[in-house]
């Protein structure tokens, strides 16, 4: 089993936008937010609040690249396994991308780094 620190080294620092819909016993949960770091099995994010450890989600992120002038998501299902001092991990179940229609000019250029 890996230690803290072989952990922390797997992932990458990403800061992107976020939105996030979470099942809590109270009904959904919903806010925006932005990632931390990220890896293949978990994200770190700074979310709006009212996440618990135990939560399913659902977190969409604008991924910076775009397909044939669309933009892309990425979205995640993730299980909160953590809060802590205005953060939340979580372990991701499964993940796929998709379009979210035609990517305005602004947009493109804020993601190649030109805005």
């Amino acid at each position: 089993m890996p230690t803290a620190h072989e952990r922390v080294l797997d992932r990458y620092p990403v800061s992107l936008r976020l939105r996030y819909t979470a099942i809590s016993k109270w009904g959904p949960v919903q806010g925006f937010g932005r990632t931390r770091t990220m890896s293949s099995k978990n994200i770190v994010f700074a979310p709006a609040g009212g996440l618990e450890p135990g939560m399913n989600a659902e977190i969409v992120l604008g991924w910076p690249s775009f397909l044939d002038d669309y933009q892309l998501q990425l979205v995640l299902q993730v299980t909160i396994s953590g809060t802590q001092d205005g953060e939340a991990e979580a372990c991701i179940l499964s993940y796929y991308f998709r379009t979210a229609g035609p990517a305005k000019t602004e947009q493109r250029a804020e993601s190649a780094g030109m805005a």
